[in-house]
Order: structure tokens, then sequence, then C-alpha cells
């Protein structure tokens, strides 16, 4: 039986009582508690749906955020690609970069199962975009067709806001792409060790939400509408495309705009549930409001006044027109009509009160054709969604589980005060304690100097994050490690805690140390035999020899003062990232490296010309080891008359040229001029200086490139100081 069927009886078996005054008073009395019923069906109505879309919201949060983990685990470990599912912004892609196709594909099929995604994609800094859907990236071959330029997404709003904000948010609307739908995307910035590289993200197609949103009414009458906190309409019944395509704006109207709907704008902002009569085009609504968390906005329902007033209103003058009947027996069936008709409603609001405590299995009665039992039915559909949402997150939180569990690294969380939240085996296993005791303990105590806990939370409040951060732990046992710490800093519920990860280089450390060790050692008996070797050899000289046998002693002399210098070169390949870097004077270390080679570029009719700059960068005293390297280049295999040396500037770095009017550097050489062992055919030299040098400018946070071949001209970028 239809509800409105249901009202009309009762309020006929009212109006026939004895008595003008009693059935009126009675009428006045059931019109009020069914206003209030009413009021109360609707708002929880719009509560347990604001509640299911909050569910949904936060779902494919934490399906992206458990994307982004995969990425970040496994970044660097792939093997292979394909270009299909890959976009360059530029047209290139970066042979290294783009073998991390293997763990990000497999990380997007956490998400493209679901039908409400359409596309889940990877878009980094550099350019490269990795996509789940190989037809999109033929997609936007067409949208640069038609626009003439390159599709670029970093200038896409889900791109931006993710990376201006450093957290996961949700999109306004926009015309997608991909489906000339409206949607909206979810987007969270990635960190590979700490350091931004992109932004990761999925589109969720509006329209089944949207559908499902503008399909709640309340006995046929009334709609719902889904606002941001900001007061912009994402949802409303006459929201369409219309035609848009991608790259033009949806503009959503603003409820503080709207007369009427501003009166309820408190509870959007404040992000409370409320209800409140307003006025809108002349006529009263009510309008319900709860807000859905997750996306930061509210889901409101308006219900025209005259409604709920006109069945009330209609009932009430039945009654007083009706004849008079028994007083015991219309009370009876008023009674038990009316307990009837609220039954279903009693019944749907507990199981709604039960669903709420997280009881997913709980199942709302049905039975008749009426709106209650209707209502009834989608409860029961809503619940069996948020039942397969949740098992399919259960099932997200169990793989990144296992990958958290598994890792040979040691992973924590730990708190601000020093209490672990989380640890895995790994870390167990590095610190030498029971998953009990690690609880127990303050972090404090894993460290051999508690200062160093101090300091570690200064450097991380400064960026937020640490890398490669250097320190000695203490196991349980006392034994002392060597780590690196590379960590990151969230705040939640107004709490700090560090997410890191810890990784032992004891080892490491104790077998560099001895590689240091035997290569001093080594480096200083092969030059003391050097010495020894060149003295007689000098001795050897002085005696009276052929042509032939000076000539062999020439050579032989040579190849020991060539050993020499390659004993040197490895002396300074030990030296590399020991000192400290520091304010350097550039023509100071350019004039030094002029003045040790002035003899020799004499002997040969070589000119030297420096132009002063009184320029300072950041260096160490290796610098002066970089210009002696193409100096002494220059002189021994161009066949040069002139060396040219200057200094300029760009933006943040000083610009050293160095070029000869010799003979040049051939075409096989100069592709491969910084490699190791790089050198020409007739080089009687080592090939290790000018990949010394390049490794070393590197290391100040500069580079070297070789500008002319022709004219051997090389630019090297060092930092202003």
């Amino acid at each position: 039986m239809k509800f409105r069927y249901k009202i009309t009886i009762i309020m006929l078996a009212i109006s026939i009582i004895p008595l003008i005054i009693l059935p009126y008073i009675l009428s006045e009395r059931s019109g009020q508690e069914m206003r209030a019923q009413a009021e109360k069906n609707i708002a929880t109505l719009v509560e347990s749906k604001s509640e299911f879309y909050d569910f949904i919201f936060k779902y494919f949060r934490n399906k992206l955020e458990n994307v982004v983990k995969l990425i970040e685990e496994n970044w660097g470990k792939g093997k292979y690609y394909n270009l299909s599912y890959i976009w360059s912004v530029n047209g290139s892609y970066d042979s290294e970069e783009i073998k991390n196709f293997e763990f990000i594909k497999q990380a997007f099929e956490l998400m493209e199962r679901d039908e409400n995604i359409t596309l889940v994609y990877f878009g980094m800094e550099n350019g490269l975009c990795f996509l789940s859907d190989s037809n999109f990236t033929k997609k936007l071959e067409e949208i640069s067709n038609e626009t003439g330029e390159r599709f670029d997404y970093r200038k896409r709003i889900w791109y931006i806001s993710a990376k201006e904000n450093n957290s996961t948010l949700w999109s306004p609307l926009y015309i997608d792409a991909n489906t000339g739908k409206l949607t909206t995307t979810i987007s969270t910035p990635v960190l590979v060790n700490g350091e931004f590289v992109g932004v990761a993200g999925a589109d969720l197609l509006l329209e089944n939400i949207r559908d499902n949103i503008l399909d709640i009414n309340f006995a046929g009458y009334g709609y719902a509408i889904l606002v941001e906190e900001d007061g912009d309409i994402l949802v409303h019944p006459e929201y369409s495309e219309m035609g848009r395509k991608w790259n033009e704006t949806f503009e959503e109207e603003n409820i503080f705009n709207i007369s009427g709907l501003k009166e309820i704008g408190d509870f959007i902002k404040n992000s409370s549930a409320g209800m409140k009569i307003i006025e809108m085009n002349g006529e009263k609504y009510y309008a319900f409001s709860h807000p859905i968390e997750e996306m930061k906005g509210s889901l409101i329902f308006l219900l025209q006044e005259k409604v709920i007033t006109q069945i009330v209103s209609a009932r009430t003058r039945e009654y007083l027109g009706m004849f008079f009947c028994v007083l015991a027996a219309v009370i009876i069936t008023s009674l038990v009509l009316s307990k009837n008709l609220t039954k279903s409603l009693e019944d749907l609001r507990n199981v709604t009160r039960e669903a709420s405590k997280g009881n997913l299995d709980i199942r709302a009665k049905t039975g008749g054709n009426d709106e209650i039992s209707a209502l009834s039915r989608d409860f029961n559909r809503m619940m069996e969604e948020l039942s397969i949402y949740s098992k399919s997150l259960k099932e997200s939180e169990e793989k990144y589980r296992g990958i958290f569990d598994e890792s040979m690294d040691a992973i924590y969380i730990s708190t601000y005060e020093g209490k672990f939240v989380d640890i895995n085996n790994a870390g167990l296993k590095l610190l030498g304690y029971s998953r009990d005791e690690i609880f127990k303990i303050n972090i404090d105590e894993i460290y051999e100097k508690s200062e160093d806990r101090e300091k570690f939370k200064k450097e991380i409040a400064k960026r937020g994050f640490l890398k490669n951060y250097e320190v000695r732990l203490k196991r349980k046992d006392g034994k002392i490690i060597d780590c690196l710490v590379s960590a990151i800093k969230i705040e939640k519920d107004n709490k700090i805690y560090y997410q890191g990860i810890i990784k032992d280089i004891t080892e490491l450390k104790e077998t560099r140390r001895l590689l240091d060790m035997y290569n001093s050692l080594i480096r200083h008996d092969i030059g003391n035999r050097n010495q020894i070797a060149a003295g007689c050899l000098e001795l050897l000289g002085e005696s009276d020899l052929s042509e032939e046998q000076k000539n062999l002693l020439d050579k032989a002399y040579e190849n020991i003062m060539q050993s020499q210098k390659l004993l040197y070169k490895l002396s300074i390949v030990g030296r590399i990232g020991e000192r400290e870097l520091k304010k350097i004077s550039l023509d100071d270390a350019i004039e030094r490296s002029i003045e040790f080679h002035k003899n020799i570029a004499e002997e040969k009719g070589i000119k030297i010309s420096f132009k002063k700059k009184m320029a300072f960068v950041i260096a160490d005293e290796l610098l002066e080891n970089i210009f002696s390297n193409f100096i002494e280049n220059s002189i021994i295999h161009s066949n040069c008359k002139n060396i040219e040396i200057d200094i300029d500037e760009e933006n943040d770095y000083y610009i050293v040229r160095i070029r000869d009017d010799g003979k040049g550097i051939s075409e096989d050489v100069a592709k491969r001029i910084f490699e190791l062992g790089a050198k020409g055919k007739e080089s009687k030299g080592s090939g290790l200086g000018l990949h010394l040098s390049k490794i070393i400018v590197e290391g100040y946070g500069g580079k070297i490139i070789l500008k002319d071949a022709k004219r051997a001209e090389f630019e090297i970028y060092l930092k202003k100081a």
C-alpha cells in the first residue's frame, strides 16, 4: 500500500471522532508529529547518503595513496617499458626513467578494477607521464595536433594543486579530455627518497555518483545537490557537459551567490549537519545539510515546505468535515495504523544506526511496494556496495602490508615524542629487539648519542624530509652500527609522526676504510719504487750510451713519470667528496694552474691568456687540478700556439671557458671525452684526467660540457658563492 494511502486512512479515522474539538486537537498534534517525523527521516536519509559518499571518496583516496606507496617503494627497480602507455610533453624519453613502467603499471592495477575510475596516471615533473590506458596516448596525440602544441598535463589543475599543496586533493569539476564528461580528479604528490618527482592521479567519472545523488527524493519530491566547502556546486539537476570541450572551463554556481541557499552557508563552512527553512524563487524550502568530510563539502537535500504542509493541511480539513464515530474504536484504529506506519521507519532508523557503527552485514526489512520499502531496498543496495568496497580496501591494505613486512631495509613509523608506532621485521632484526620490546623503549635509546636524535628532529623540521642522513645507532646488545636514515614528516590530527627507512652501512664503511688504507699503502709503495727507478735511470743516463740506448732510456723514464702522474690522479679520486666545500677565489685557482705550467708552455712557444673576473665559487682545494688538466692537455696534445681562458656568468653560475687554436678533438674522441679511459690513439696518458674533472665539478653542483670540438672549447659551470 502506498504511503499516502496509509496517511489517508489515519486522517479519515481520526476525523470521525464524535467531538469537534477532540479530533481538531488530535489532528493538530498528529500533523506536528508527522512533520517532525518527516524531518527526522529526511535528516537520517541525508546523513546515510553523506556517510556513504564519504566512504567512497575515502576509499578512492586510500587506493591512490597505496598506488603512490607502491611506486615509491619500487622506484628505479623496473627493467622494461611500453611506450604506448607513456606520454612525453617534449617528445623525448629517458631510457632509465621509463623503465619504472614495470612497477607503475602494476600499481595502476590497484585502481583500474573500479568502474568509476576512467584513467590512472603518474605525471612526472620532467615531462614524462605514465598512463593506465594506451588508447589515451593516441587521444593526447589528437589533442596536440588539434591545438598545435604538445599536451602538457603539468598545466592542469589536478597537477598544480597537488604540487603546490603537497597533499592529496580533489580537483574542481572539469571536462575530461578522455571521456568528454564531467570529471573530478584525486591527485597526490609522489616523493622518491623524500624528493618531489611528480603527481599521481585518478579520474573519477561523476556520472554514476551524480545519478545516484540526483535519484535521492522523499516520497517522490525534492532533489539533492553536492556542494564544496567554498560553496561551489558540484552536482545539480541542471548540470551537464552541454558539448563543452576538454580545454573549455566549467564554471560552477556558488550557493553564496544564490538567494536563499546562502542562508545555510554556515553549515557548509563549518562542515556541520543541520536543517533550515529557506526561501528561493518566492517559495519556502526545507534545506537539509550533512558534511562529506573527505571531499570537504556537503550533501544538501531541498524539499518544498508546501509538500509536507499540504499533506498535513489536507488531512486536517478532512478530519473536521467527517461524521463522528465511536471514540474508542477510532483511537484503537488510529494507534494500530500509526504503529504500522512508523514501524518500517523505526526499523530503517535502527539499521542505519547499526551500520554507522561499522556493521556492514546489517540489512533493512523489505516486503511492501511503498516508498519506505523502496528506501529500505536502496539502503540494502548501498550496504552491499559498502561491503564490496570494504573488502577491496582490506585487500589493498594487505598488499601494502606485505611490501612493508618483506622489505630488506628497516621501515618504521614513530611519534615526535620518540615512540615506535610500527616497524617491520627487518627493523627488529637490525636493532635486535623483539616486537614487544621495541614498543616499550624510547627512540633516544637506539642512538649512540642522544643529541643526534634532537639534531635529526631539527633537520627534518626545516625541509619536511631527510635523505641519506648518516647516524650511528646502538643495538639492544650494545653494538654500534653505522646507518643511513631517509625519512619524511607526517602531520595527522595535529600530531607529528616520522616515517622512514634505515639502511645498515656498517660493513660498507669498514670495507671503504680498508680500501682507502690499502690504496694509500700501495700508492706509497709504488711511488717509492718509481722514485728509485727514476734515480737509477738518471744515473744511467750520465754514462756513455748509444743513441738507441738513450731512446730506450728516455722511454723508460717517460713511463715512470706517467706512472707518477697516474698515482697522483688516483690520490685525487680518494679525496673526492671528503673535503668541505667553501668559498674559493676562481681567479686565484686559475692563476696558480697557469703558473704551474708556465715554463713548459714557454718552451713550446705557447701563450696563455686569462681575463680576471673577481669571481668566487663554491668548491674546495681540488678546483686547481681541474684547470691544470685542461691546460696540460692543450700543451701536450693540441699543437697549439694560444690558450685562452675567460669567465662569464649566467644566473647562479660562473662559466669558465677554456679553448686553444690547435688541431682540435676528433669526432670519435669527442663522443666519449668524459668517459673513463677516453683518449686519442697517439696519447700516452691514462685517459683519467677529464673523467675525474667531471666527477669533481658535479660534486660542486656544477657541470662540464664540450662546447666546440674543433676549437677544443670547454665550458665549466660553477656555483656562485
